[in-house]
């Protein structure tokens, strides 16, 4: 075995043993491959960057939760991050929740409010409104599905993508695209107050 690049297993003693150097040689050795994974079930860099923390966090916390019988470190190192990167998406969904919850306490209160609104604000409330409906019905049903899901439904890119069976990159996509033509739609029809 060569002292200045011990495997993976003599890198986990060493860490086992307090040895920072090791921790970092580990670190430097795996950080690509933990990102990766984690990106790939994350889908945004900073949750992978979290997860990233988190594994080599726990490696150095406890080194011994590698069981040589169930696999190499390698083997052992992702697995962890596939489980921390899919404890964080558990975390992210149960707080989109009480986001979702958030907004609808929001909606009702506006709709509240609407009732307050002078007549003539409720008028040009009520044409954005139109303006609004119709401009989205323009747009092709992909489209107008994943903007329903994300700001009607108020589910995540990732849950979004799980419900349509299609890739995240696809979800953003096809949000970015729908958002980007209703901007264009209906700063066209910005000073038309003939349109219904």
């Amino acid at each position: 075995m060569d002292p200045e690049n011990p495997d993976d297993e003599r890198l986990i003693e060493l860490i086992g043993a307090g040895d920072k150097a090791s921790l970092q040689r580990f670190h430097d050795r795996y950080r690509d491959l933990v990102f990766t994974v984690a990106y790939r079930v994350c889908g945004q860099e900073c949750d992978a960057e979290t997860v990233l923390v988190t594994v080599f966090w726990q490696i150095w916390k406890n080194p011994s939760a590698w069981n040589p019988q169930r696999g190499s470190v390698r083997t052992y190192l992702l697995l962890l991050t596939r489980s921390r990167a899919r404890d964080l998406m558990r975390s992210e969904n149960g707080r989109a929740s009480s986001e979702r919850r958030a907004t609808e306490e929001r909606s009702l209160q506006h709709a509240r409010d609407q009732t307050q609104l002078d007549p003539s604000e409720q008028v040009a409330d009520k044409m954005m409104g139109n303006r609004l409906r119709a401009a989205t019905a323009t747009l092709p049903d992909e489209v107008r599905q994943a903007l329903d899901l994300a700001f009607f439904d108020g589910l995540t890119h990732t849950e979004i993508a799980d419900r349509l069976d299609i890739p995240l990159g696809t979800v953003k996509t096809r949000i970015r695209r729908g958002l980007a033509e209703l901007r264009e739609r209906l700063a066209a029809t910005k000073n038309d107050w003939s349109n219904p």
